[in-house]
């Protein structure tokens, strides 16, 4: 069964994916190996630019057995998707639902960051990307100005 995921996963990366969700397909009927399946089936989808049919297969990952490395992926594939169809709300909920059960993957910061834009909520974008600067940035040029960026990331409109 890993041996069929893993030459899915290469014939999506020839962008073969008709081919690849035949083979997924045949996982889909066995409960150990259908939420892996709908997971790989949903990156074909995302990748081929059918976004809209990958949510389906997204949701249903989640409902079933998933390492924590594919549960990660799987809700913030899903998260990522609902903001690219512009379904904002439904995107920052599972956004949010990342960041509570991976607080360390940094990397969702960004999309989240988006989702928020997107919600006109800009204050709270800005702030959350100008963290993510100050605590991963190697430049030193923004670590001289550290102190004052964090500053202002607290209270954009602060004035003195």
């Amino acid at each position: 069964m890993e041996s069929i995921i893993k030459q899915a996963i290469e014939l999506r990366k020839e962008a073969k994916h008709k081919e690849s969700r035949g083979l997924l397909t045949t996982l889909l009927n066995d409960e150990n190996y259908a939420a892996k399946a709908h997971l790989q089936i949903a990156w074909s989808y995302d990748n081929e630019g059918k976004e809209q049919v990958a949510v389906a297969h997204y949701l249903s990952s989640l409902s079933g057995l998933l390492s924590s490395v594919e549960r990660f992926d799987a809700l913030f594939g899903l998260a990522s998707t609902y903001r690219s169809l512009g379904m904002y709300s439904d995107a920052l909920s599972y956004f949010e639902q990342t960041l509570s059960e991976y607080p360390s993957s940094i990397e969702v910061q960004p999309f989240y960051a988006m989702c928020l834009y997107n919600l006109g909520r800009h204050k709270e974008a800005t702030s959350l990307l100008l963290k993510l600067l100050v605590s991963t940035t190697n430049n030193d040029e923004i670590k001289e100005y550290q102190r004052a960026i964090s500053l202002y990331a607290q209270d954009l409109d602060r004035t003195w």
